[in-house]
């Protein structure tokens, strides 16, 4: 067999065993990956390495090869606008849910090395405080495939880039410092249940483990690694691991393409999360079981310091020039405020006539488009959203955010082409600006988002630029 046939195999098992894509123009990255681990290992070949990973000794190999080529970067309350979506809408909507038995479960589906699920375990506690949270039975999990991550997260021992997004005071009510590292809290590190865990392998759910009727489950930063067919069996595992009514949060767009029975998307203001509908309205007939197309996530627009012509004829070629966004009258930011409080509480169609009404005061507004477009692709209509979405970045060649809710869709359709020139517009844009500037819609800052979209495009993560003014 040659390299190029044994490479393909290989690829091939990577997707069967952890449901991880291999990308054409990542080839080179992966050859040298394998090529590493195989003379670490003492192979002198390929195909001895390979027939290694095929046997039933090569479970660790599998999971060091799994930790290569994905990032456990995180960083405690990352995506402060899915935090707020759970504080302020989701966990007070279960909480008063289970009232009466006043059992919650949450699980963290690909935690890293904590930092995620100890933030849902210090969330829990502000909104549930003690003296024993009120009677309450709260049990949360993290998972991870990478043992070494969940090692880390038992320690609870974290360094200070960890706290990059977190308040002083919130740090020092959690967290005391002991040299150069700071301790987590024994109650909160007593809330958490950790364990590794193949979200692809293992099945779920599945009630002689813990992985069952949960209230809540995060599953972000996660898809993004996965083959298609990956992507849609561990959705559908976690929309039935749901306990009715419970939610399912991912990252944004993140599902884009793929339909998940069993839960119904509801669009807030801080994101989208996804419903486990009614067991009854699943199974009884004669009605086909629901079912949700997903589009991409609520994203507002942020305003970047840079507005440039060309970007905007790279990211469309139907745009040969660009219009000056007018900025909003505080009669028309109340009427698009309205149109966001109606998509919260799930009246899409009022909301669409708030936008409309923001465009009539103000034709030339790109924040209507852009909401316009999110309702389009919560209701399935992907046509109308790209043409929403083309029309906010005609009016404001900085947006974003209305940049990458395009290339979703692009790339859902097949034209990659076009997705990647538009990521890459929004990737020109965001390294105009400083590295810790925070991003309002996505809540994290541009260095991290800088290196998501160039892992997007398999660029070079660089340093950005400015930092080295510092």
């Amino acid at each position: 067999m040659n390299d190029a046939a044994l490479l393909d195999e290989l690829a091939q098992l990577t997707v069967l065993r952890n449901g991880l894509r291999i990308r054409g123009d990542a080839r080179d990255r992966f050859a040298n990956i394998l090529r590493e681990r195989a003379a670490h290992l003492g192979y002198s070949s390929l195909q001895d390495y390979r027939t290694f990973l095929v046997g039933k000794l090569a479970a660790e190999e599998w999971e060091e090869l799994t930790r290569i080529f994905t990032s456990g970067e995180t960083f405690f309350f990352r995506d402060h606008g899915q935090f707020d979506l759970m504080r302020l809408h989701l966990l007070p909507e279960l909480i008063a849910v289970h009232r009466s038995d006043k059992i919650l479960r949450l699980w963290s589906a690909g935690c890293a090395s904590g930092e995620e699920v100890y933030s849902l375990a210090m969330l829990m506690d502000m909104l549930l405080p003690l003296p024993q949270h009120g009677g309450w039975d709260i049990r949360i999990f993290g998972t991870d495939i990478d043992s070494a991550a969940i090692a880390k997260a038992r320690r609870g021992r974290y360094g200070k880039w960890s706290f990059r997004m977190i308040p002083p005071a919130l740090q020092q009510r959690y967290f005391h410092l002991e040299g150069n590292e700071w301790i987590l809290d024994e109650r909160i590190r007593s809330m958490v249940t950790l364990r590794v865990s193949n979200l692809v392998d293992e099945p779920f759910p599945d009630s002689a483990s813990e992985l069952h009727d949960m209230d809540l489950i995060l599953c972000r930063n996660v898809f993004i690694y996965f083959d298609p067919a990956a992507v849609s069996a561990v959705a559908a595992k976690l929309a039935a691991t749901l306990h009715e009514g419970g939610y399912l949060l991912t990252a944004h767009t993140e599902l884009i393409g793929h339909t998940v029975q069993g839960l119904e998307s509801r669009l807030f203001a801080d994101g989208v999360g996804y419903k486990r509908v009614s067991y009854q309205s699943v199974i009884a007939p004669p009605a086909s079981p629901p079912s949700i197309s997903v589009a991409a996530g609520a994203w507002r627009a942020p305003l970047v310091a840079r507005s440039s012509v060309s970007i905007a004829n790279k990211a469309s070629s139907a745009t040969v020039q660009t219009a000056h966004p007018a900025p909003m009258a505080p009669s028309d930011e109340a009427l698009l405020k309205e149109a966001r409080v109606h998509a919260d509480c799930g009246a899409f169609d009022k909301a669409e006539q708030m936008c409309h009404k923001a465009l009539v005061a103000n034709p030339l507004a790109s924040a209507p488009y852009f909401l316009l477009a999110q309702l389009a692709q919560i209701k399935g209509d992907f046509e109308l959203a790209k043409e929403c979405l083309d029309k906010a970045i005609y009016l404001d060649p900085r947006f974003v955010a209305a940049y990458l809710e395009l290339a979703a869709l692009c790339e859902r359709v097949g034209n990659m082409a076009r997705a990647q020139t538009l990521r890459c517009a929004a990737l020109d844009i965001i390294r105009t600006m400083q590295n810790d500037e925070v991003i309002e819609q996505y809540e994290t800052t541009v260095g991290d988002l800088v290196k998501w979209l160039a892992q997007c495009e398999r660029e070079p993560a660089e340093v950005h630029p400015k930092e080295l003014k510092s």
